[in-house]
């Protein structure tokens, strides 16, 4: 796609005299940003334009042209895309709206221009866009009026709004931020945002990437273009509805929403997610520092006030507070007027006012093995504006030297802190809170993006696909989804452990299974129309002898049979009550942006409630499957917190990669639930329960 970055030669199409046309804007626009290639300025119209001849159409162009941007009314583009083929043009930014986001009529545009696209090779952008900016070159077609307001840099924006891409411009511009790419891809019809990520990653001028997305088409491909990025990538995900609502009601369903899986395949690809415009900023600004490798911190700081602030913050971000050696406290102590301030870290400095020792004290600072990353803190007095000054530049320096970040807060009056965000190419912060959560995300980024450049290990287990394959396929053929007992059956033919269960449509096949596996048992009613069994009396718990067996078997039965007289009842599943270990709820389902994703959860009746779970895309690895129990609030339940005893947590972990293996073999299986899955204690394994697939 480096093509329609850098064209030679652009033919604008859709260009007239009159003052209110766009298409003048983007010719404007090209003069405005300095295009170092030829513009051509085409409307049916003709006439003269910002000096240059319009040429009536693209045929009348004499020489070769790399790249038309269209701005004519809808119903005129497919056409014009076919004059662009026919003249050998073989890249396109179509601007103008009116096509699927408009209605059915629009719909058929867009067939016709793909069509077009096809027939000639042509590739393009939109429609429904604003256009490219490229800073290197000067290429600049959006068609509103723009000024050079923001500098030159190394952020690229990819966007699927215009809107939002210009004011991500404008806040770069407030804070100091250059840019070198702005892409808005509109509807993605033929070029798409991830195709653009691509392009990018490997742009020379291109630093860090940030993408403001609607939708994901397709979130696998994603992820491994974000995954195998070395260049950090920032996107804001916008319409975070539950598509999960749509799907038949489950567990899973409604616990994996839409958005905790976006969250999670973010994770998994080392994706910054952004979620406001003042982490946009903050986050864009950090990492424009070198990576934190570890969580040492030291933070120094002008005002006590302040410095105390900062460890508050250093402590809810995770950071450790570095400790500093005695010799280093004692040499800043001379520089002291008086014994009034007890040094520690946080390195309070309220009794020195020369600012070239500070200089000395965060260079001595940068150069302990024992610190990470510094923070600091500095209050100008209104006097020293040309001292700071000098200090930032130092501390430009230094950073550069000892490869560590050092994140610069600065509170003074609004012009002095304009002027130092525009004549320095350092990140300037100017709230205590947000500087140290800024870091912390530059920290975590840094220890992602260091797990994912080793290869990723995708346990593949042996199991028997073919027998889960017929239990499918069955299924499929008559129209229903798998029922309780072979759902348990898929599980057990994937290694997964289930509590042993024998399948009985009378109560005389219930009663010899019970005495098979010996009393208490529990029953649980095998009906494909009824999804959560618990909700219409259809598990019964503790049953000690065969009258108690019999009495609920009957019961059940006749209950369940009047109150939902469609329902086709199967029986029951008989199994031995299984007393002891802690309720888990494993589970999975195809997520239409992302694949198969996997779930586990706190279980029990009350999982929907309280909403603890973890989500991850598959395939996933031992270190996904950890992280998974580890993000749960109630880990620690599960580690033997209290003197409890710790449960098995490696077994759960063979239970999430087998279960994720299944997910991915089987895409037909839309949901998936296992709930209860009991684990037990350390070496005494976990077992599933109860099972739902549905197909």
């Amino acid at each position: 796609m480096r093509e329609i970055l850098y064209p030679r030669s652009v033919a604008v199409i859709g260009v007239s005299s009159k003052p209110d046309n766009l298409g003048r804007n983007i010719v404007a626009n090209m003069v405005e940003f300095g295009f170092e290639g030829i513009v051509y300025a085409v409307g049916p119209g003709g006439g003269v334009i910002e000096t240059r001849r319009i040429y009536r159409s693209v045929g009348d162009i004499p020489d070769h042209v790399d790249l038309a941007v269209i701005l004519t009314p809808a119903k005129t583009v497919p056409g014009i895309l076919e004059e662009c083929g026919q003249k050998g043009i073989r890249w396109a930014i179509v601007e103008t709206a009116g096509f699927r986001e408009y209605g059915e009529g629009g719909i058929s545009l867009e067939q016709d221009l793909v069509s077009v696209a096809e027939k000639y090779g042509i590739r393009f952008i939109g429609p429904n866009c604003i256009g490219v900016i490229n800073m290197d070159n000067g290429l600049s077609v959006p068609f509103t009026r723009l000024n050079k307001h923001v500098k030159f840099g190394n952020v690229s924006i990819i966007s699927q709004s215009g809107g939002v891409a210009l004011s991500a411009m404008n806040i770069m511009a407030a804070e100091g931020l250059g840019l070198n790419k702005f892409i808005s891809v509109g509807n993605m019809l033929n070029i798409s945002a991830v195709d653009m990520l691509e392009t990018l990653i490997d742009d020379e001028g291109t630093g860090l990437i940030f993408m403001y997305l609607e939708s994901i088409r397709n979130g696998r491909w994603l992820m491994e273009v974000a995954r195998r990025s070395k260049k950090p990538v920032l996107v804001f995900k916008a319409n975070i509805g539950k598509l999960g609502q749509t799907i038949a009601a489950s567990h899973t369903a409604s616990l994996s929403s839409d958005d905790r899986v976006v969250d999670a395949a973010f994770k998994q690809a080392g994706i910054i997610r952004i979620r406001d415009a003042t982490t946009f900023a903050n986050n864009l600004k950090i990492l424009e520092l070198p990576p934190m490798r570890g969580k040492n911190l030291a933070i120094i700081s002008r005002a006590g006030g302040h410095a105390v602030m900062g460890a508050d913050a250093c402590e809810l971000s995770g950071f450790n507070l570095a400790e500093f050696p005695p010799s280093f406290l004692q040499e800043i102590e001379q520089h002291f007027r008086a014994s009034v301030i007890r040094l520690t870290n946080p390195l309070d400095l309220g009794d020195l006012f020369d600012l070239d020792v500070y200089a000395q004290i965060i260079e001595q600072t940068l150069k302990l093995d024992t610190v990470d990353g510094v923070v600091f803190l500095h209050t100008s007095m209104g006097t020293d504006d040309t001292a700071t000054r000098l200090l930032l530049e130092r501390i430009i320096e230094m950073v550069e030297k000892y490869d560590k970040p050092v994140a610069f807060y600065v509170s003074s009056d609004a012009q002095e802190v304009y002027y130092l965000k525009q004549h320095y190419n350092f990140p300037i912060f100017t709230q205590v809170v947000e500087t140290i959560r800024a870091l912390e995300m530059n920290y975590r980024h840094c220890c992602e993006k260091g797990q994912q450049q080793g290869e990723i290990e995708i346990p593949e287990f042996d199991v028997n696909t073919t027998a889960v394959r017929t239990i499918v396929d069955t299924a499929q053929a008559e129209g229903r989804d798998l029922l309780l007992s072979e759902a348990m059956m898929a599980l057990e033919h994937y290694g997964i452990p289930t509590a042993r269960s024998v399948a009985a449509s009378t109560v005389e096949q219930a009663l010899s299974a019970a005495e098979e596996m010996g009393y208490p048992v529990a029953i649980k009613v095998i009906a494909e129309q009824l999804s959560h069994k618990s909700d219409v009396g259809g598990v019964q718990l503790n049953l000690r002898n065969a009258d108690a067996l019999s009495e609920a078997f009957e019961d059940m039965m006749q209950r369940i049979g009047q109150a939902y007289p469609e329902a086709r009842l199967d029986g029951v599943l008989v199994q031995p009550m299984v007393t002891g270990g802690r309720e888990l709820i494993l589970g999975g389902r195809q997520d239409p942006q992302f694949g198969p994703v996997v779930l586990i959860g706190l279980g029990g009746i009350f999982v929907e409630i309280f909403e603890e779970v973890s989500v991850r895309v598959t395939p996933i690895s031992q270190r996904d499957a950890l992280e998974m129990i580890d993000e749960l609030r109630g880990a620690q339940i599960l580690k033997g917190a209290r003197g409890l005893k710790p449960a098995d947590i490696d077994a759960v972990v063979d239970a999430l990669l087998r279960l994720s293996q299944l997910l991915n073999d089987f895409q037909e299986v839309q949901e998936l639930d296992i709930n209860p899955m009991m684990v037990f204690h350390e070496g005494e394994g976990c077992r599933a329960l109860d099972a739902r697939m549905v197909l």
